[in-house]
């Protein structure tokens, strides 16, 4: 694991605790569950399959709650739409067909800065973000599907 990678994942570790009262939780696992997740959707469905997961997923979000639990939430969605993103990309780019409307940048991004929510400093936000993404590439390649 690169020097950065380490820095951001520590720096994940160490903000997502912030606010806890006292739980936490294996980020790398929650993030590989969830592109598991719909790396298994698209398997079966296709890129429809996918955009009905992720959607669900971030239906499944309150405002109101265990921030911890809902910021654990919102990580796994965001795992989903970043490994989704990646397998609709290149799908559009072998197959020849459209990308999808629902995955394109400023549409996830869109989803996942609810992170705002409950972090008020875009400089944290978008560590988090950033650390959530490569959390993502990394579990969809060794998904053994890139």
């Amino acid at each position: 694991m690169k020097l950065d990678m380490l820095v951001a994942t520590g720096a994940l570790l160490v903000v997502c605790a912030a606010p806890a009262r006292g739980a936490d939780w294996d980020h790398d696992a929650n993030i590989e569950a969830a592109v598991g997740a719909v790396v298994a959707s698209y398997r079966q469905g296709g890129p429809a399959e996918m955009e009905r997961v992720v959607g669900a997923c971030y239906g499944g979000i309150t405002d109101s709650g265990d921030t911890d639990e809902q910021v654990q939430r919102l990580e796994s969605c965001a795992g989903m739409d970043f490994a989704a993103f990646l397998i609709d990309r290149r799908d559009a780019e072998q197959l020849g067909r459209e990308r999808s409307a629902f995955f394109a940048a400023e549409k996830i991004m869109g989803r996942v800065e609810r992170l705002g929510d409950w972090y008020h400093n875009p400089g944290v936000e978008t560590q988090i973000i950033r650390a959530w993404s490569r959390s993502a590439v990394e579990a969809l390649e060794r998904s053994g599907l890139f």
